[in-house]
């Protein structure tokens, strides 16, 4: 039997749960999907890159913190597909992006860029050419 699968969504917890979703919507040009309240746990679920992002505070009693992209294990980057690197660098940038990494020949026809993101995460613009 093969598995089929499909993503649907990824998860987040976060620092500053109004910081984050604004981050994603302003800088990204996500979608607001909607906000809902599960066991007590808030959610704002956004459309980007044609998956769901969820976003939820961190629990009120977790010790949690933000590691630096470089030192922390599991997810550390987001990475989209964008046909023009330059212009979406620029465009971001011009909604408050901060770049770590800019027009960085990846792979002989890839481009990419790094953007800083809420919670220590990282977003990745990939150009191919």
């Amino acid at each position: 039997m093969t598995i089929n699968l499909a993503i649907e969504h990824a998860h987040f917890r976060c620092a500053d749960l109004e910081a984050a979703a604004q981050f994603y919507q302003h800088v990204l040009g996500a979608e607001f999907v909607r906000r809902t309240e599960h066991n007590g746990r808030v959610i704002i679920t956004l459309r980007l890159g044609g998956i769901h992002l969820c976003l939820s505070p961190k629990p009120a009693a977790a010790e949690l913190r933000v590691e630096e992209n470089q030192n922390r294990l599991g997810v550390y980057h987001l990475a989209f597909l964008v046909p023009h690197l330059e212009a979406a660098v620029a465009e971001c940038k011009q909604r408050g992006a901060r770049f770590v990494l800019e027009n960085f020949l990846a792979a002989p026809t890839r481009r990419v860029a790094f953007m800083e993101a809420p919670d220590g995460m990282q977003v990745e613009l990939m150009e191919d050419f």
